[in-house]
């Protein structure tokens, strides 16, 4: 049997591996431009497809997951572990694969009303789960409003606290970690993510190339294997190129591109629900001018920042002193 290089690890384990200097340089030049208010020729749009792993056998991803958890969970364990899903990095799918080789049920997410009312007890009842359960993706519990936080506060102190709910995995986007952490000051204990890619699971992925190579590859990526994958992608395609800010990007648009990623995506009524103080046609101008620029597209009537934009677009953010994910 051949070793798979898929390993999930403690959280506080990982490390981000380090960008190479011309990815430090092109970086700093970027900044330069945006600075002096000097913009590029926008990428062509291109409806690109999201790295969900369609065509990469999962099977050995999920068989990191059992020997992590071999001994979790224990008889009357009412223990929540966390996973970490950075953007595009296919964590999320590999969670349902391994929750549903197990039979455990997967949550759906709260209603509109319930997440407004922060009707907690209303949304459990409503799943009639007794046994272990899967939450795949815990930025479907927000909305950041009053009421939207409100849910998403009272949920995670029932998680970490109460023990009637039985054992679960909650797969929880390294950007809603990032605030939870920030806005709401919890920290999860049981927190664990995959190991950061190596030039060994690039090429059990499929990706050719020595390990010097491969290891700038997943430098560039941080680590995230999906980006590693749409990085490759990206550049054997002549006509795809990796979109950049706009030069005179502003405030507004970094506002709205962190909340796409807080959210991991929102309808055009939720934009105007978590921005609330901005008029309805600039946060429309705002994203039709990103989508112009490459940086995001709506998929299934939401809007998202695309996936050969994100490294940009979180090097933008953090430019610009935003809150970033906890990657």
């Amino acid at each position: 049997m051949n070793h798979s290089h898929w390993q999930l690890i403690p959280h506080q384990q990982f490390c981000c591996p380090a960008p190479p200097a011309s990815t430090r340089l092109r970086q700093g030049w970027h900044r330069l431009l945006r600075l002096l208010g000097l913009g590029e020729e926008a990428p062509p749009e291109r409806q690109d497809p999201l790295p969900d792993y369609r065509g990469v056998d999962r099977a050995p991803a999920v068989a990191a997951m059992d020997r992590f958890f071999d001994d979790w969970p224990e008889l009357g364990d009412g223990s929540v572990w966390f996973l970490l899903d950075p953007p595009y990095s296919g964590s999320a799918a590999i969670a349902r694969d391994w929750a549903r080789q197990r039979g455990w049920a997967r949550l759906s997410p709260p209603l509109a009303t319930e997440l407004e009312a922060a009707d907690l007890p209303g949304w459990w009842r409503r799943q009639g789960v007794s046994g272990p359960w899967l939450v795949d993706d815990l930025a479907r519990y927000l909305l950041r409003t009053t009421g939207g936080m409100g849910f998403l506060r009272a949920l995670m102190v029932w998680l970490l606290q109460a023990k009637d709910h039985g054992p679960g995995l909650v797969v929880c986007d390294s950007w809603l970690l990032g605030f939870i952490d920030h806005g709401l000051g919890l920290a999860p204990p049981r927190l664990c993510r995959f190991a950061p890619a190596t030039p060994g699971l690039l090429r059990q992925l499929g990706i050719r190339g020595d390990d010097r190579a491969l290891a700038r590859l997943a430098a560039r990526a941080r680590g995230n294997v999906g980006l590693a994958l749409a990085i490759q992608a990206a550049e054997q395609d002549s006509e795809q190129s990796l979109p950049e800010p706009p030069a005179n990007a502003d405030d507004l648009t970094a506002f709205v591109l962190h909340a796409l990623l807080l959210h991991r995506g929102l309808l055009p009524d939720e934009v105007r629900q978590v921005l609330p103080g901005f008029a309805g046609e600039r946060l429309a101008c705002c994203l039709l001018r990103l989508e112009q620029g490459g940086l995001v597209q709506q998929r299934q009537g939401r809007w998202r920042v695309r996936v050969f934009a994100y490294p940009a677009v979180r090097e933008f953010l953090a430019a610009r002193d935003m809150c970033l994910d906890s990657d």
